[in-house]
């Protein structure tokens, strides 16, 4: 009988890392998931989810607390690194280190700390997708410790595949998504010195800003063929990517 592929993503509870989730079920793998907060999605399919709650921002615990959620998890087929926050907006000479520092602290470090533990014990790990971010590049006004911190990321994730020839690396952009970010960054009244912000208000109900199941779909048939587009370490923008 084969063995059932097995995935590991942070972030489920809602957006992205919910989608990933609800639909890997759906199509038979086992998701070992953790977040902040309690998922409200139903499990639906054949696979079997195995969650935690985890608060990456928590780094000292952090370490013990992936350890023993993969005790029983000798081999990930795909693991996404997606829980992360998008700090507080605005210009970045307003921002405090505090701010700055919490951002990075969930953004970057917590990464480094969630890796380190997938990697203990010899576990086979197949493909790691860490979810990068177009202002990791872009540099447009406001988004300040978010880029930074993206920007970071992309480093990160390059710094790992050098050591890790074993395993395809990348940062991935997953494009604009209609998630409870959104939420919050177009409940800002307009501001001139902004544009990226208008920009999201355009493309708000659009196909270029999908849902997070749409979302979801696109990113997993884009993860399937990352090995054989992208070299291990690299940054990309799923939308800068060939047609899957």
């Amino acid at each position: 009988m084969a063995r059932s592929r097995t995935a590991f993503i942070t972030g489920v509870s809602t957006g992205i890392g919910a989608g990933l989730a609800e639909e890997l079920l759906k199509c038979g793998w086992n998701v070992t998931g953790l977040s902040r907060r309690e998922p409200e999605w139903t499990v639906t399919g054949g696979g079997i989810l195995t969650f935690q709650t985890v608060d990456v921002s928590d780094l000292n615990a952090l370490s013990d607390r992936i350890t023993k959620l993969l005790n029983s998890t000798p081999t990930i087929d795909l693991a996404v690194l997606n829980a992360g926050v998008e700090g507080v907006f605005g210009d970045l000479e307003d921002a405090t280190l505090n701010d700055l520092k919490s951002t990075m602290d969930i953004n970057v470090w917590s990464n480094k700390l969630i890796l380190d533990a997938m990697f203990r014990d010899g576990r086979s790990v197949r493909q790691v997708v860490t979810v990068s971010s177009g202002a990791s590049v872009s540099g447009n006004r406001g988004w300040s410790g978010y880029s930074i911190s993206k920007s970071a990321l992309n480093m990160l994730t390059k710094l790992y595949a050098a050591e890790r020839s074993e395993t395809h690396f990348c940062a991935l952009a997953p494009g604009v998504v209609d998630t409870p970010i959104q939420d919050r960054l177009l409940a800002r009244d307009y501001d001139p010195r902004y544009e990226t912000i208008e920009t999201l208000r355009r493309k708000r109900g659009t196909d270029e800003m999908p849902g997070p199941r749409e979302a979801a779909r696109r990113l997993l048939a884009v993860f399937e063929k990352l090995p054989q587009v992208v070299p291990s370490g690299d940054f990309a923008d799923i939308r800068n990517l060939p047609p899957h």
